[in-house]
Formats: C-alpha cells, sequence, structure tokens
C-alpha cells in the first residue's frame, strides 16, 4: 500500500483518498509487528540553541515522564492518569488545563493511531515535501476536545514524519526519523523541534532504549513547586512612567530595577544588569517581544529580593532592554512568569503598591476569574463586542486593549478601525505597526468597559502576531482596578480601585492618556 501511495506521487495519478493513506499507515503499522510495551525508557541527548545536554523518559501505563536538560536549560513533565504536570527551569509547577491540554489530547489521538481509525476528525491537505526532501502526505487532525494538528504521514513508509500545531505567529513542528522497532515498540531515533526559526532548532538523539523492565515508582512523585520566601506578605511601592509599572529590587549587594511584566514568560535582565552582577551567559535563546529578537543566552542567577520577599531561581534570560526605559534609562530586568508563578501578588493603582506573599496568604480581594497558565503567561476569556476572544493579562504593556489582526481576520464585525490613523507599539525587540480603534465595550468577568482605546496589531511576526490569542488587556485597562494574580490557583481577582472609570461617559476623540497619544 505505501508503495502504491508513493506511485500517485511518481506517476502523477489522481491523488489517493484519505481513506487510503489512513489505511497505508495502519498496514505499515501491523507490518512492523508494533504493540504498546508495558514499559518503555529511553534516553539521549540534545543539542540546540548552541548548548548540549540529554533527556530521558518513561512510560509505565498511565504514568509518564519526561525530562529534559539543555544547558541551564531544564524541564520536566509528568502525567499520572488524565493530569498533567509541567515544571520550568526555575522550579514553577503548573498543572495543564487550556491550550497545552487540549494539544494533549490530539497528540494522545496521534500517537495510540486513533486518527486513522476514524476518519471524521481528519482532512486529508494533499502533498507536500519536507525540507530533507521526503514527500508526505498532510493530514489535519482535530478529534473532540483537542486542538487541531497537521501531521505528514511519509510517501513510502506510511509513517508519521512531522507533527504541526500552531505557536504564537508560526508552526511549531516535530519532525521524526530513523524510526527503529525495538521488542514491539516502534521508536524514532532522531527528532527535531523548530519553533519556525531554525537557527533555534533542538535536536534529540536517542542513545538508549528499555522495553518492558521495571519502574521505580519513585520516579512518577509529584513535582515540588517553587514558592517565594516571604514568611508574611510584604507591601513595596511601585514606580510609574509611561504608562508601566517598576519596582526596586537586588541580587546579592546589586541595586535593580525591574518592569513588573505579567506578559513575560521569562525573567530578564539587560546586559549591563548582568556585567554587574558577573554573570556568564551560555547559549542563545529567540524572544518573542514586538517582533522576534535574539538574547544574548541564559545566565545562573540564585534569587532576587523585592523588599522583604525572596523569589528563589535558577536561570535568566540575558536580552537587549533598551527598548524598556525609566525616566530615559535602561531598565535592568523584566520581573516576568517566573515571579508571578512562584507568589500571590496584588497591585494597588491608588496607593501604588505591590504586595507580595506565598500562594495562598492573601485574603480574597474582589471577584474572582479563571486564568489559563498553560503557556506560562495568564491568559482569560473575555469579550470585545460581544465576540469572545482568548486575552494575555499584560502589565508589561500600558495600552488599554490591542486586538491581534489574525483574530480580526476571522471576526471583522469584533472591531471597526477603516480610516484609522496608523500608530506604533513598541517593546523587547523593537515596534509594530498598528491602527488606532475605540472598542465599544470590553467584558472581564463580571465587569464591562466601555469606550476602550486599542491598538489594532498589524504585525505577521512576534508576539503582537500570536494566532491563538485575541490580543492583549493592558496595564491601560487593569489599573481600574485592585487586581490579584494567584497563578498557581490560576486565578485573577478583580476589585474596583477608587479611580475606577468604567468609560460609559468617556469622551470618543482626544481623550487618551499621554502616554497613549503617538
Amino acid at each position: 500500500m505505501a508503495a502504491a501511495l508513493l506511485a500517485f506521487v511518481l506517476t502523477g495519478a489522481a491523488s489517493p483518498s484519505l481513506t487510503d493513506v489512513l489505511d497505508a499507515h495502519l498496514r505499515a503499522i501491523a507490518a512492523l509487528h508494533v504493540k504498546e510495551p508495558a514499559t518503555l525508557v529511553t534516553a539521549g541527548r540534545l543539542d540546540g540553541l548552541d548548548l548540549h545536554g540529554t533527556f530521558q523518559s518513561w512510560h509505565d501505563g498511565t504514568h509518564e515522564r519526561y525530562d529534559e536538560m539543555l544547558g541551564l536549560l531544564a524541564q520536566r513533565t509528568l502525567r499520572t492518569g488524565d493530569t498533567q504536570y509541567v515544571q520550568n527551569a526555575n522550579g514553577d509547577v503548573r498543572v495543564l488545563h487550556g491550550l497545552l491540554a487540549r494539544r494533549q489530547i490530539t497528540e494522545d489521538f496521534i500517537d495510540s493511531e486513533a486518527f486513522a481509525r476514524h476518519p471524521e476528525s481528519d482532512e486529508l491537505l494533499g502533498s507536500a515535501t519536507l525540507p530533507d526532501g521526503r514527500t508526505v502526505w498532510r493530514v489535519r487532525v482535530a478529534p473532540p476536545g483537542g486542538e487541531p494538528f497537521e501531521i505528514a504521514l511519509d510517501a513510502t513508509t506510511s509513517l508519521i514524519d512531522q507533527k504541526a500545531y500552531v505557536e504564537g505567529d508560526a508552526l511549531a513542528t516535530s519532525t521524526y526519523d530513523d524510526y527503529r522497532v525495538i521488542k514491539g515498540a516502534l521508536v524514532p531515533y532522531l527528532e527535531v523541534d523548530s519553533s519556525g526559526n531554525h537557527a533555534f532548532d533542538v535536536t534529540s538523539k536517542v542513545e538508549s532504549v528499555a522495553v518492558n523492565d521495571p519502574i521505580d515508582a519513585a520516579i512518577f512523585a509529584p513535582f515540588t513547586s517553587t514558592v517565594v520566601d516571604a514568611p508574611e506578605p510584604v507591601t513595596v511601592p511601585l514606580l510609574s512612567d509611561r504608562g508601566h509599572y517598576f519596582v526596586r529590587a537586588s541580587a546579592g549587594q546589586t541595586p535593580l530595577l525591574f518592569l513588573v511584566d505579567s506578559g513575560s514568560q521569562g525573567m530578564f535582565l539587560d546586559p549591563g544588569a548582568a556585567q554587574r552582577l558577573a554573570l556568564k551567559t551560555e547559549g542563545k535563546i529567540e524572544v518573542r517581544g514586538a517582533q522576534r529578537t535574539t538574547g544574548l543566552g541564559v545566565a545562573p542567577l540564585e534569587a532576587i529580593d523585592i523588599g522583604g520577599a525572596r523569589l528563589p531561581l535558577h536561570v535568566v534570560s540575558v536580552i537587549d532592554l533598551h527598548a524598556v526605559t525609566y525616566n530615559g534609562a535602561t531598565v535592568d530586568g523584566v520581573l516576568g512568569y517566573p515571579f508571578f508563578a512562584a507568589a500571590e501578588v496584588r497591585i494597588d493603582p491608588d496607593k501604588m503598591t505591590m504586595t507580595i506573599g506565598k500562594p495562598g496568604t492573601l485574603p480574597s480581594q474582589g471577584s474572582a476569574i479563571a486564568v489559563d497558565t498553560d503557556r506560562e503567561l495568564p491568559e482569560t476569556d473575555a469579550k470585545i463586542n460581544d465576540v469572545e476572544g482568548r486575552f494575555l493579562l499584560d502589565t508589561g504593556n500600558s495600552n488599554e486593549l490591542l486586538v491581534f489582526h489574525s483574530f480580526v481576520r476571522r471576526h471583522p464585525s469584533a472591531v471597526f478601525y477603516a480610516g484609522s490613523k496608523f500608530t506604533g507599539n513598541s517593546g523587547v525587540g523593537g515596534s509594530s505597526s498598528a491602527v488606532r480603534a475605540i472598542v465599544d465595550q470590553i467584558e472581564i468577568g463580571p465587569f464591562k468597559l466601555y469606550n476602550r482605546y486599542a491598538d489594532v496589531m498589524l504585525a505577521e511576526q512576534g508576539a503582537f502576531a500570536d494566532r491563538t490569542e485575541a490580543g492583549n488587556i493592558g496595564l491601560g485597562t487593569l489599573s481600574n482596578f485592585v487586581f490579584t494574580f494567584d497563578l498557581p490557583h490560576r486565578t485573577l481577582f478583580l476589585e474596583p480601585a477608587r479611580s475606577f472609570d468604567n468609560g460609559r461617559f468617556r469622551t470618543r476623540e482626544g481623550s487618551a492618556p499621554p502616554f497613549m497619544r503617538r
């Protein structure tokens, strides 16, 4: 059957049907005598980002674990039954409930071969050629409850050569090669993972495989999350400039100034600050800010002190932050997801303070709104002009609202901006073009705000071109509230601040805050 599929390509005959392609895959699996092992352990090496490291995976029935260490960049994944935990390089543990959990549903559907037995969840997209020259048949797979994937089935072997899904502004791909059957287990010995920019690809090469050997139950023990060291909640003053919030901190005896940025996935230091701390960088990183940019690498850092609270760390990313300034001077760093994930953080725009406590130590204050942290970002469902979308809660953006062009293309009635003025929206990595608009209404949990100033982002690359989000809810909107991030419990609390203004009687023209006027 596989040879017959290749003949379709070589002779130019009519393309095979979806059933032909799926049946060929099932026949190929059967011919290899593949069977589900009781246990499977694989280990090997990782190479990429100018770094080298190792990985190991364990599979035992409904228990799975995967560890990888690429230089200082470490990540561990644990599955017990239907629950999946991920621990990042700074020790933060999150339970997947959102986008990544839906992706896992699709991965399971593919890896179990269920996709080939349920064509009602598939669509044949046609043929293609991979960069390494392999001819493949592309199939879109979208099982109930899962995120859509595209898989590439080899036209010669009918095995899976590639999986792809939308991640941010591009397709993320995993490409497989060198399949071997070890005691019935089908193992690709070579895997290349790409974010779309091949300069940052990571290659995995299997070096050992153990099938049906006992696995110590301790391997599947729960992970322990890093939490901020604060015996009691600590309140520190906030600084403000051009619609951003900053906080003073230190590392060792070195004073530092940080942008408070819930929309950043990592902890970032400017090269000047890294030099003052005598940090040695290694590797390279890709950062998706206003544009995609390359960081100088990663460096070890034990902790950051904010008032009387200590944030334990393992690694920080070093990147040029010249575009992020306070009173005209470049800041030292960005407090991103690892900070918010290790603490409960309350920001009071009336008092201009930030209170930091261990998760669960701050009394509930305001309305609770569910937050998705799967992507190491606080994302929530909201509505603009009655159209629902998923929005990033972004204290690092001074705007009231950003709306992404991909969302507007899908929902052209959500925002009207014809004839609007062009503008720019700057951030890490540069700036992106946008057009101004006013959104009649935005709903966040039980709150409705009106006449919101918005930038409709026209970028095709970078964070503002994210295809899975509708946009960003910025500090210009959040500062209407005393707001509390409790990301370990996937919750945002909103309580109207004394300065709360729902905007119902706002003048629609000419009254944007000064920092929003370009």
